[in-house]
């Protein structure tokens, strides 16, 4: 089957360029993938994404119309099946890094709450080791 010819679906490989409304353009070669398996840093592109629900069922050479966050359009240079199925490593990277956020803000939050003036829960201290053992214990 001719790669031209290979409309965009879960798998593919995508080399697209955006194109802004000021003109200047960007390569950016993507995946697109389920929901559990997209981290966007990565290359990987999340089928339910307003821009991965754009590309769905176009071809290269296409010129997508997409006019969200300061881009006009998007070009489809290339189109190629991925062959194989796409690594959860990527997923587990996004779960620990999402993980890790969560767990940041736990602690930031009872920080904050301690060091409230007046607080009328009086002297509150964050109990960093019981809350770093939680982060611990959920993986």
């Amino acid at each position: 089957m001719n790669a031209q010819k290979i409309p965009i679906s879960v798998n593919c490989r995508v080399l697209l360029e955006l194109i802004e409304a000021s003109g200047e353009r960007e390569q950016r070669m993507l995946v697109l993938v389920a929901t559990r398996q997209a981290d966007f840093q990565s290359g990987f592109l999340d089928e339910n994404t307003p821009l991965g629900q754009a590309l769905v069922s176009h071809y290269a050479g296409d010129v997508v119309p997409y006019e969200l966050g300061g881009l006009k359009e998007v070009r489809i240079l290339m189109v190629e099946p991925e062959g194989e199925g796409i690594s959860s490593e990527a997923a587990e990277k996004r779960r620990a890094a999402v993980h890790k956020a969560e767990a940041q803000s736990e602690i930031t939050n009872q920080m904050i709450f301690s060091t409230a003036s007046g607080s009328k829960w009086g002297d509150y201290e964050v109990n960093m080791d019981k809350l770093l053992d939680e982060d611990e214990t959920d993986k």
